[in-house]
């Protein structure tokens, strides 16, 4: 008895064609009509291989995850953990809107192996597995976190502080950034509150430099204070701190 194939029309389409597609519409303006649209295709043929968005935003993150130039693995932990906390960071900035997606929990194949190889590099440094999956799981959130609230202070805000509104006759103040940078710019407030008003000028001071810092530099700067956190708190206690 012979054995036939499947019957009907060959999907006109691949994952990877979809996959393509998906990277060139852009994660943040993701829609079924626009891959399609850019594929040529019709609704049937694409849900076919893809039956939701998330589906489709997977496969455009394990596409640029698989052709990104990750670090290597080789190596002491922190330096290892470090160099592809940042690499991912740059990888979501290269793709704007992927870092939401991910934090909203849209987590592809690509990513968990990720996590794998990054825990038995901690786990071969003496880490338990549980604390290495802890440690990997705070550093990402850092990252992901960190990557979405930058795409959000730098879009354009289609609303308006009050004061702002009224200043710029209604019409649209700017990005979220630029409405706290000018905010913090000004003089410290009165309070009652117990800060000095030395000391609050020092604040305010800092916290218009973080929000017009260059964000990958602010970034690294809050990575090392984590990183700090996981030395002390999660690797073994004969580590000790690794150069760059």
């Amino acid at each position: 008895m012979s054995v036939t194939g499947r019957r009907g029309r060959p999907p006109r389409v691949s994952r990877d064609e979809i996959a393509d597609a998906v990277v060139t519409v852009g994660f943040s303006t993701l829609t079924f009509a626009a891959v399609r649209e850019n594929l040529g295709v019709g609704e049937t043929t694409l849900y076919r291989h893809a039956p939701d968005r998330d589906h489709l935003v997977r496969l455009g993150l394990d596409l640029i995850i698989t052709n990104a130039d990750w670090p290597s693995l080789d190596g002491d932990w922190e330096p290892v953990l470090r160099s592809y906390a940042c690499a991912a960071w740059n990888l979501f900035a290269d793709h704007p809107g992927s870092a939401g997606e991910v934090s909203r929990g849209v987590v592809p194949f690509g990513i968990m192996r990720l996590l794998d190889d990054l825990c038995a590099v901690l786990m071969r440094a003496g880490f338990s597995a549980e604390n290495a999956v802890l440690a990997c799981d705070v550093v990402f959130d850092l990252v992901t976190d960190n990557r979405r609230g930058v795409e959000h202070f730098d879009a354009v805000s289609s609303g308006s502080v009050e004061s702002e509104s009224e200043n710029s006759g209604g019409e649209n103040p700017g990005t979220p950034r630029q409405l706290l940078e000018r905010a913090w710019s000004g003089a410290a407030s009165a309070s009652e509150e117990s800060a000095t008003d030395v000391e609050r000028d020092a604040i305010h001071t800092a916290i218009h430099g973080s929000i017009v810092a260059e964000p990958y530099a602010w970034f690294t700067g809050k990575l090392e204070v984590v990183l700090a956190g996981v030395r002390h708190a999660l690797a073994p206690r004969d580590s000790t701190p690794s150069a760059d």
